[in-house]
């Protein structure tokens, strides 16, 4: 089992306020999705702990569309920062590996978050994997992925990201597989 990660945030710093987390299990032979994980954070959690929130992110924020922005700012039932690390930490028992896109951005993140509230950070440095790295062997562009599987809608939400990197992710192997197996 692996997990596939993101996150929004207030910031693009390494101490960005973290908005949003979601994460999804997998299974790698055959992409099946076993479970998901999210959780809305509250944004006095993140001032408690004292988390960065950069003005130009939040001007780009409030040039998304109208969900995206009523996830970031306006749902209620966000939980405190420390509770949703904690409950990531018990989904995570067990991976492999840790994937993300990009692991400059969500995982130093997300490892800074678990270092301000005392947790240790459920995954080690060796299992930590970029799913960019599979999209650009695999030659596949994001982008135009999203908009050939008509994945557009919800964009800057952390689950709907998880899954869309998913698939992206799988047909990035799909295409490094035909590439190796080319028969001529």
């Amino acid at each position: 089992m692996e997990i596939m990660l993101d996150i929004e945030t207030l910031s693009t710093q390494s101490n960005a306020s973290i908005l949003t987390i979601g994460a999804i299990k997998f299974n790698r032979t055959n992409f099946k999705i076993t479970s998901k994980f999210y959780k809305r954070i509250s944004h006095e959690s993140n001032e408690y702990y004292n988390r960065d929130i950069d003005e130009n992110t939040i001007t780009w924020w409030n040039t998304q569309d109208e969900e995206a922005k009523k996830e970031i700012f306006e749902y209620k039932d966000r939980v405190n920062l420390n509770l949703a690390l904690q409950e990531l930490s018990i989904f995570c028992r067990g991976a492999r590996k840790i994937w993300a896109n990009g692991v400059c951005f969500d995982i130093t993140i997300l490892e800074s978050a678990y270092n301000a509230c005392g947790l240790e950070t459920p995954w080690k440095y060796w299992n930590i994997m970029d799913v960019r790295t599979v999209y650009e062997i695999g030659n596949l562009n994001l982008n135009n992925f999203k908009r050939q599987n008509n994945m557009l809608n919800n964009l800057h939400n952390a689950l709907v990201d998880c899954e869309c990197q998913l698939a992206a992710m799988e047909q990035a192997m799909d295409n490094i597989y035909d590439r190796c197996f080319v028969v001529e």
